[in-house]
């Protein structure tokens, strides 16, 4: 390990800086391959962009500003709906479902332990006891507390995923029953053939 390295480790400001930096050079490179797919008028999906620039999905999922003008983009260049990106996004939905449901346990888990730990409290009337719990049991509390607050935050952020993902299912079936309205893209098939 650089000093560097051990100077940042036991620095929270400067892991705090780093974090900022390795954002904004994240939140650059969106940007950048933004910019080059609005040169080339190439379509991009979320997981498109988030392979271009080097990022996640959920990265971009939680910079709204990015979101937004990824369906900006999306918007002036819809490319082919076609099967792949369908399956993809069918593939995102299932994810997001799975992982909020897999956080919701989680939330209850917490939520249990939480209440558990507030009644255990209400009942210690005896001020010095209550003391001593808290110094015992105050910072897995805290942490605790900090948690639930962070996977509510990351469920509110997969909620917003969903509704994007279902914006564009719907989209896409709006854009699917488009043509197969018109007559010279349904094949008839006739009975005996």
């Amino acid at each position: 390990m650089t000093t560097n390295e051990t100077g940042r480790a036991g620095n929270p400001a400067a892991l705090a800086a780093a974090r900022a930096e390795t954002a904004q050079r994240k939140h650059r490179a969106v940007l950048t391959a933004l910019d080059r797919a609005e040169e080339r008028g190439t379509p991009l999906t979320v997981s498109g962009l988030a392979a271009q620039a080097g990022v996640s999905r959920q990265f971009l999922y939680s910079r709204p500003d990015l979101i937004k003008r990824l369906r900006r983009h999306q918007d002036q260049h819809p490319g082919d709906s076609g099967e792949p990106l369908r399956a993809a996004r069918t593939a995102d939905l299932i994810v997001a479902n799975d992982t909020i449901r897999r956080l919701k346990h989680e939330i209850r888990q917490l939520t249990g332990r939480l209440d558990a730990g507030l009644a255990a409290q209400v009942e210690l009337r005896d001020e010095t006891r209550l003391r001593e719990l808290y110094e015992q049991r105050g910072h897995e509390l805290t942490r605790l507390i900090a948690q639930n607050a962070d996977l509510g935050r990351i469920v509110e952020q997969l909620r917003e995923t969903v509704r994007s993902l279902e914006d564009d299912l719907a989209v896409e079936r709006a854009a699917l029953r488009a043509l197969a309205s018109h007559d010279d893209n349904v094949t008839h098939i006739r009975a005996g053939q």
